[in-house]
C-alpha cells in the first residue's frame, strides 16, 4: 500500500470512529483548530469560530444523529459533514507526515494551503470547495429530503458563498462584511436565530415557511431583504465566482438564472412552482 493510501485510509478510519457521534465531530474539528489557525479560547478569536458555530447548530437541529437514533438524523447532512472532515483531516495528516503528493483532491490542497498560511481566505477556501464537494457528491441522497429540505440546502450554500464574497474582495453589499469574518460571533448568533437557521430536523410548518420566505412577521422580513436584496439578485456572478475562487466548477452547476437548483430535480420543479422574478421565489406550503 503506498503512502498516500495509507494516510486517505487512517483519515476514512478517524471520521468513520465519529460518524454515529455527532459531538465528537464537533471534537474533531475543535482540535484541529486548536492546533491550526490561533487557538480557541475564551477572549481570543479564532479562525474556526464560524465553522465550529455551525456544526453546533446542526449537533442541536438533530441533522447529524445517527441512522438508529431515536431521532433519525439526515443522510444527506451527515454525508455532507463526513466529506468535509474526511478532506481536511486528510490534509492535516499528509501536512503531519512531511510528504508531500501530486494529484490531491482540490479541496485537500486548499486546507494544506490553509495550514501553512492561516488567514481569512485561505481558510475559506478550504472550507466552502469542501462544502461544495461534499454537495456534489451527496447528490443523490438530497433526493430523499422534502423539496423544503432540498431548497434549504440552497439558501446555505449561498450564504456561505456570499460570506466569502467580501474576503475575495468582490462586493455583494454591507452585510457580507459582517458576516464574511470566520473569527467573529457573527454565525454564532445567526445560527441562533429559526428565521434564519431553524433547528428542527425535518423542518416544522413554521420553518418552512421562513425558508419559503413566507413567514409575513418582522424576523421573516429581515431575511427576505437578507436573501432577496443581497444575495439572490446576484446569484448568477456570486456561483460564477466562487467556482474560480475555490477552483470548484461543479458549483456552476447548481444555479440557473440566478435561481438556485441544487439538487436537480429543484431545478425541475423551478419551471412548475418557482416564480421567474429574479428576486421572488415561491414554493407551494403545506
Amino acid at each position: 500500500m503506498g503512502k498516500l493510501k495509507t494516510l486517505e485510509e487512517k483519515a476514512k478510519g478517524i471520521v468513520s470512529k465519529v460518524s454515529n457521534d455527532p459531538q465528537g465531530r464537533y471534537q474533531l474539528r475543535y482540535e484541529f483548530y486548536q492546533k491550526y489557525g490561533n487557538p480557541i479560547i475564551k477572549g481570543k478569536e479564532g479562525l474556526g469560530n464560524s465553522e465550529l458555530a455551525f456544526i453546533d447548530w446542526e449537533i442541536k437541529r438533530g441533522a447529524l444523529n445517527s441512522m438508529s437514533d431515536s431521532k433519525l438524523g439526515s443522510p444527506w447532512w451527515r454525508e455532507v459533514n463526513g466529506h468535509f472532515l474526511y478532506l481536511a483531516t486528510l490534509a492535516q495528516l499528509i501536512k503531519e507526515s512531511g510528504e508531500t503528493f501530486q494529484g490531491l483532491p482540490v479541496p485537500v490542497n486548499f486546507w494544506l494551503d490553509y495550514i501553512d498560511t492561516p488567514n481569512e481566505r485561505t481558510w475559506y477556501r478550504a472550507h466552502n470547495s469542501s462544502i461544495i464537494s461534499g454537495y456534489y457528491v451527496s447528490d443523490s441522497l438530497a433526493f430523499n429530503e422534502n423539496i423544503y429540505e432540498q431548497y434549504f440546502m440552497n439558501i446555505v450554500l449561498y450564504r456561505v458563498l456570499y460570506a466569502q464574497s467580501m474576503v475575495e474582495g468582490v462586493s455583494f453589499g454591507i452585510l457580507g462584511e459582517v458576516f464574511g469574518n470566520p473569527r467573529g460571533s457573527a454565525v454564532s448568533i445567526i445560527t441562533h436565530i429559526e428565521a434564519f437557521y431553524p433547528s428542527h430536523y425535518p423542518l416544522s410548518k413554521e420553518d418552512i415557511r421562513y425558508v419559503t420566505h413566507n413567514a409575513h412577521n418582522f424576523t421573516g422580513l429581515i431575511e427576505d431583504v437578507f436573501d432577496k436584496k443581497f444575495i439572490l439578485p446576484h446569484l448568477n456572478k456570486l456561483y460564477a465566482e466562487a467556482a474560480k475562487w475555490n477552483n470548484s466548477p461543479m458549483v456552476k452547476t447548481f444555479v440557473k438564472n440566478n435561481l438556485p437548483t441544487y439538487p436537480i430535480t429543484l431545478s425541475e420543479l423551478n419551471k412548475e412552482h418557482f416564480n421567474t422574478k429574479l428576486t421572488t421565489i415561491k414554493i407551494p406550503i403545506p
